[in-house]
């Protein structure tokens, strides 16, 4: 082998590499969030990789917060919590608690929180059965609940995951059943907790339209349809 050749195989090395370290590392990435504009509501989005709108083209603005903003109007600001990976479990790999946008999603002082976790619980690596995952959850939205701002909250279920040939069998597990369940549990809990639920897993049932790239996350429609689901339950509190 030539020492070009072994420049060359070195570079692509490290290429690999770098990838992989910006796909682990990225997992943790919490975007910086703007502050509210004075005088608004301010509602914080609370959630994983399907809040923060890792798949969804021009994210910034297609994202289901920003499109729930749009919706709205000017007298709310709303602001994307949302990390990747994120688990309401505090035995899973990505503890929401232990992520920064835990404190920063409280500092902010909301008047709402829309609160949607449990994709990423429902995974083999973190599942530890519904009771463990309600008993968290439970204490997150308790955490909420309580903030200095008495925000009003929102349990949010997870949206449908659906089967995609070549991809969802290599890389994601179907975990609709345990998916269904915690969508019971949290109606639930809910219900316990005297507090109104968005349905995203019955809003996406029949949209495998808008989940094409792995059956997990959505596109921009998808997050449209996630942002007109959350309007609709909040859009009564306008009038």
């Amino acid at each position: 082998m030539t020492t070009l050749a072994y420049i060359i195989l070195g570079l692509v090395l490290l290429v690999i590499l770098a990838v992989i370290l910006i796909l682990y590392y990225a997992r943790d990435y919490a975007a910086p969030v703007p502050p509210a504009v004075p005088g608004t509501v301010k509602i914080a989005c609370v959630g994983d990789s399907i809040t923060y709108g890792v798949f969804v083209s021009d994210r910034e603005v297609n994202c289901y917060p920003a499109q729930l903003e749009g919706l709205l109007g000017s007298g709310y600001s709303v602001r994307n919590f949302g990390v990747n990976g994120q688990s309401a479990q505090q035995s899973a790999d990505k503890p929401y608690r232990k992520n920064k946008h835990f404190k920063t999603s409280s500092d902010f002082a909301p008047d709402i929180v829309l609160l949607m976790l449990g994709t990423n619980d429902a995974t083999d690596r973190n599942w530890q059965g519904i009771d463990p995952f309600i008993a968290d959850y439970r204490v997150l939205a308790d955490h909420y609940i309580s903030l200095p701002s008495r925000p009003e909250v929102y349990i949010m279920t997870p949206s449908t995951q659906f089967p995609v040939e070549n991809y969802t069998k290599v890389i994601h597990k179907m975990n609709n059943d345990r998916l269904d369940e915690i969508t019971a549990a949290l109606k639930k809990l809910a219900e316990e907790l005297d507090l109104p639920v968005i349905d995203v897993n019955a809003a996406t049932k029949t949209h495998l339209e808008f989940f094409c790239f792995d059956g997990l996350h959505p596109d921009a429609g998808g997050a449209r349809l996630i942002a007109e689901t959350a309007y609709e339950a909040l859009a009564p509190s306008d009038s």
